[in-house]
């Protein structure tokens, strides 16, 4: 779990939880990076997304089957931590874990690493489920299940 706002503690690495990693391969677009040629730090956020989005799809279930059931999955917290720089046209990867699951909501850990396997960046998200309209709901064991059990598969 990604440490509270004041809290010293630094949540665990992501490689360190014991949840089934999934990892996505990307390669930083110019788009993404600054004049120095080095990714803006709001594209990291946007990569947490994509991992995430990766291991709802690894899992079984893709946002879009998740939504189409009536249920979104809104973010309430983002945290990050930036280590190294990226930079135009490096090979990145995503490394996702699901942290933290309930009925009422969840959280993401994620590592961006370069290919010597460098955290350049790491950090968490916290989700609660909600309905069509945005309102808070508890989601059904339809979903809750297969992501429980998807994320378990990874524990020693």
């Amino acid at each position: 779990m990604p440490a509270s706002p004041g809290s010293s503690e630094r949540a665990p690495p992501v490689s360190d939880l014991p949840s089934r990693a999934v990892e996505t391969s990307l390669r930083v677009r110019y788009s993404e990076t600054d004049q120095m040629g080095i990714v803006y730090h709001a594209n990291y956020v946007v990569w947490f997304e994509i991992g995430r989005t990766e291991w709802c799809r690894a899992a079984g279930l893709p946002y879009r089957s998740i939504e189409d059931a009536g249920l979104l999955i809104l973010v309430t917290a983002v945290q990050a931590k930036y280590r190294r720089s990226a930079r135009y046209d490096d090979a990145i990867l995503v490394r996702t874990r699901m942290t933290e699951l309930s009925p009422r909501g969840c959280a993401f850990g994620y590592e961006i690493l370069d290919t010597e396997g460098r955290v350049l960046a790491e950090g968490g998200t916290r989700h609660v489920f909600a309905d069509s309209s945005g309102r808070p709901r508890r989601a059904p064991e339809g979903i809750v299940g297969p992501l429980g059990r998807f994320r378990g598969a990874g524990r020693p």
